[in-house]
């Protein structure tokens, strides 16, 4: 019996708004160099980060597409972010709360395996 090849897991669309990028771009530069050790953690980050740098569209919203790898990489970085804020950093915090709220819940980022 023939087992049936295992398809890639479609992308996800994060949209952001333009005040969201540079807040998702400065967690994941923090991901970046608490991760300093894991190579394949950086250039994830990394190429999270030069999608980031593409144009939004006429809404002023910029569609970012990740691989599920990508997803939770985006999602650690904020969550990281987030956790080392301040309750001063209020504005902040709450724009690390929406771009969580966009995100699939913690499980489904819990079984997304980085390899």
């Amino acid at each position: 019996m023939e087992t049936p090849a295992h398809e890639p897991e479609p992308p996800y669309h994060l949209l952001l708004d333009l005040a969201e990028v540079p807040v998702v771009a400065s967690a994941l530069r923090l991901l970046i160099s608490d991760e300093a050790h894991e190579v394949q953690i950086r250039g994830l980050a990394r190429d999270v980060l030069a999608a980031l740098e593409q144009s939004a569209d006429e809404r002023g919203v910029l569609t970012v597409t990740l691989a599920p790898q990508q997803m939770k990489i985006t999602h650690s970085a904020v969550r990281l972010l987030l956790n080392d804020l301040q309750r001063e950093q209020a504005e902040e915090r709450e724009v690390l709360h929406a771009v969580l709220a966009k995100l699939p819940d913690e499980h489904t980022m819990r079984a997304i395996a980085i390899d």
